[in-house]
């Protein structure tokens, strides 16, 4: 990636099945007034191995976390990344879909992510939602979180926040 390229906003979709499958989507938004992803994005196998050098940079990042499902390490995978413009050349953004799977249980389940402290350089919202027999207990993150009619949990985190490097997520399944 030039380094001309700055992210701006950051986006993450988690829809969680009833077998504790977790599919994700994260949208990173930029700024690039050099047009260096317009020019990357004209020839097919150019655009390729950008996105190819991306998938590789995004899955050393997830392993570098720990990730939890019920007491056990799951490995979060990337599985594709994709190449986007706002409708302008100077505004891309990249999609990144991943999944990891946990083993549910009965009753109280949760989801914990170990990574390093950091501050944020720049605004991102997480979103959860959770299958329709589940009930998000608990929430600890940094930024502020809210629970929604008892299942979806949204996550807010500003420019410049301290991000504490912990993530918990607790929830019956019935």
């Amino acid at each position: 990636m030039s380094e001309e390229v700055e992210p701006i906003h950051a986006y993450g979709f988690f829809t969680v099945s009833e077998a504790l499958e977790v599919n994700e989507i994260v949208v990173y938004e930029y700024i690039d007034y050099n047009r260096y992803y317009a020019s990357v994005a004209r020839d097919l196998d150019r655009l390729n191995r950008e996105l190819e050098k991306l998938m590789s940079g995004m899955q050393h990042y997830l392993d570098s976390e720990e990730v939890v499902i019920n007491g056990e390490r799951v490995r979060p995978r990337v599985i594709g990344a994709s190449l986007g413009f706002r409708g302008d050349p100077e505004e891309p953004y990249i999609v990144f879909f991943i999944q990891f799977r946990g083993r549910p249980r009965r009753g109280l389940n949760y989801y914990e992510n170990i990574y390093e402290e950091e501050e944020a350089e720049y605004p991102y919202e997480a979103y959860w939602v959770f299958p329709s027999n589940a009930k998000v207990e608990d929430v600890e993150c940094s930024g502020t979180s809210e629970i929604i009619e008892g299942r979806i949990v949204t996550i807010r985190v500003e420019e410049g926040e301290k991000v504490m490097g912990y993530e918990k997520i607790t929830f019956r399944l019935s």
